[in-house]
């Protein structure tokens, strides 16, 4: 395959991959006979009553979702990372007698799926009174065991070195994480944002846990698509193109960061 034929392929899977997008963001401008119409990209004038409608709260309370799904991403993310980094840097540096239970847990986690462990958190989460807050889903998403074998194979690719030298210098283990930290920068900030995509993302629990003041923003999108046809489909339209852009926004500034991490996690 020559160059030419490379880069062709390149664009034809990049006009898929946005295609979808641009409709999107295209359709918010639309009425709903323009819609209907799945060949039509762009709309006969660009009218801006559906963000209109969407900011003024005629159809839902987009930015109280907004900030709530915005809390939860950030705590539920920032958390895991701190609980995963712990985990994995234990795991990865020390002989630890518990090690391969641990490793064996956080496989387990990644593999079982999170629909089969929903009615068992939302007994235990209504046992302890969290039910209907924030707090139900961001301190049970604090564990993942993707994070410990992110961050497990992050450190194992760290060099021994660094330990040695801080056991030499009398350092604790806490002191010598402290100074390897900064080593796994891009790993943290990686982590971060793939957990906060998944978190962002969630429909299933919140639906079981939240009450109608918590809602994230996929459950307060969920209930435009009524029976009655009432809500115009431009304004579902226009609030799907805004709850992608704190995505958009987190890859566009942290791409560097994620691609050496990825890199450096895949390396062997």
């Amino acid at each position: 395959m020559n160059r030419f034929s490379r880069w062709l392929v390149v664009l034809v899977g990049v006009v898929l991959c946005l295609y979808p997008f641009l409709w999107m963001f295209l359709s918010s401008f639309k009425t709903n006979r323009e819609i209907y119409q799945p060949t039509l990209l762009f709309p006969d004038s660009y009218d801006w009553g559906a963000y209109a409608s969407l900011f003024g709260g005629e159809y839902l309370s987009f930015f109280t979702s907004f900030a709530n799904s915005l809390a939860l991403s950030c705590g539920q993310a920032f958390l895991a990372t701190l609980v995963s980094v712990g985990a994995g840097f234990a795991l990865a540096k020390f002989r630890l007698r518990w090690a391969g239970s641990a490793f064996f847990l956080a496989v387990l986690l990644v593999v079982l799926p999170k629909q089969t462990l929903a009615v068992s958190m939302f007994e235990w989460l209504s046992l302890f009174g969290w039910h209907g807050s924030l707090w139900s889903l961001i301190l049970p998403g604090a564990v993942t065991g993707l994070g410990v074998i992110f961050f497990l194979q992050l450190f194992r690719n760290l060099p021994d070195e660094w330990l040695e030298i801080a056991k030499i210098e009398g350092l604790s283990p806490l002191r010598s994480f402290q100074l390897l930290l900064p080593l796994a920068f891009p790993g943290l900030v990686t982590f971060f944002l793939l957990h906060f995509v998944l978190s962002w993302q969630e429909h299933l629990l919140p639906l079981l846990v939240l009450n109608e003041e918590s809602m994230t923003l996929p459950l307060t999108l969920a209930k435009l698509r009524d029976a009655s046809h009432r809500i115009p489909e431009s304004v579902s339209m226009a609030a799907a193109t805004l709850s992608l852009l704190p995505v958009m926004v987190m890859f566009a500034v942290c791409f560097r960061l994620m691609r050496s991490a990825l890199r450096e996690v895949t390396h062997s």
